[in-house]
């Protein structure tokens, strides 16, 4: 049987009617389809960053947010085994108030709970819509190294592990973001890990489609708060999407699509049934960027254009008459044969430019 595996991002997952949408969704995906599918959960929309909060600063408020957060969900739901689920996972972190050794493996398992307690709530609202759903931990599937806050699955390790799962069901349901060190410790994967996750997951399952579920349309060619006319980008080798996280592209987890590189795997980026981004082993050119990213410097920012087949040399000339009399303000690098043209700004105006750049060299 086919395997799908489904992320569902924070930004959906803020009341009880948004999990009962996804699970609604689920339900009539399923429908006249022979496939088993694999839903990875993140947490919802902030709730790992008061528990960062919380951890790193003993901000108790923060955990009093998180704990609210996620019980007034519950409650919503009346179901008295779920909120009693949630009470037992919080009493759990309870445990962890006012810590005074501030241990990298403590603090992981801290900031798990997010995804948890995320996965506990889908689990009702699938039932709920008569989908039984079998839970599967990934503190204890999940094999990673020892690099707390930001680990990396072990693929061998992490597939004899599924390998030991009955995989009867037709849904099966697993927390994004967290792992389990060869010491059995609680790991988390960084920021955006519940993609990474995922296509992991879809590299082990041999899956033949992996659906990054979010609350926009697609990948967007740049950051639509500072670009003005931003499109959608319609097709990304996996190449081109490990450049797009060098560059911060919607939070993109760096190490998310290396598991898919020599795989058929295609990925699905959007909305529920309204997914504009593929992302696959293909190759499109059209010389060229498609997209558009930038992170910060020590001295400025880098603007990064991203695009396999791109006349770096034409692009590059072309900058340079944009920029006229700033040339000494910017370094413009090719990047060797990555698919990508990076400009190091100092002192020139960082919005003109990246609309400038768009405009000009963003293609159809």
């Amino acid at each position: 049987m086919k395997i799908t595996v489904f992320k569902i991002g924070g930004s959906i997952l803020k009341s009880k009617d948004s999990y009962l949408k996804i699970s609604n969704y689920i339900k009539n995906y399923l429908e006249n389809r022979e496939e088993k599918i694999f839903i990875v959960l993140s947490a919802i929309k902030g709730a790992t960053d008061l528990l960062i909060d919380y951890y790193d600063k003993d901000n108790a408020n923060a955990l009093k947010d998180f704990i609210e957060s996620y019980y007034e969900i519950a409650k919503s739901f009346d179901n008295k085994h779920l909120i009693n689920e949630i009470n037992e996972q919080i009493n759990v972190l309870m445990k962890y108030r006012n810590q005074a050794n501030k241990d990298p493996a403590l603090r992981d398992y801290v900031i798990s709970y997010g995804e948890k307690l995320s996965k506990i709530i889908m689990k009702y609202a699938l039932n709920y819509n008569d989908l039984d759903a079998e839970s599967l931990d990934a503190d204890k599937i999940i094999i990673t190294d020892k690099n707390y806050g930001d680990a990396t699955i072990d693929l061998i390790e992490t597939r004899k592990m599924i390998e030991k799962v009955n995989l009867n069901k037709r849904v099966f349901l697993i927390e994004g973001f967290i792992g389990k060190s060869y010491d059995n410790h609680v790991t988390t994967l960084g920021r955006g890990g519940s993609d990474y996750t995922s296509s992991a997951l879809a590299y082990i399952l041999n899956a033949e489609k992996l659906y990054l579920v979010t609350d926009v349309p697609g990948i967007f060619t740049s950051d639509p708060k500072i670009v003005k006319n931003p499109k959608i980008v319609k097709r990304l080798s996996f190449e081109e999407a490990i450049e797009a996280s060098k560059y911060k592209v919607k939070g993109i987890n760096y190490k998310t699509f290396y598991p898919l590189l020599k795989t058929n795997v295609n990925v699905y980026v959007g909305m529920p049934n309204n997914y504009n981004t593929l992302i696959n082993n293909s190759t499109y050119c059209n010389g060229f960027a498609k997209l558009i990213g930038y992170k910060d410097d020590k001295i400025g920012k880098i603007i990064g254009l991203i695009g396999e087949g791109m006349n770096k040399e034409n692009i590059i000339n072309k900058i340079s008459e944009i920029i006229g009399n700033y040339n000494d303000e910017l370094i413009i690098e090719k990047n060797g044969t990555r698919p990508s043209i990076s400009i190091n700004i100092k002192n020139y105006n960082f919005y003109e430019l990246l609309n400038s750049i768009h405009d000009k060299f963003i293609g159809d």
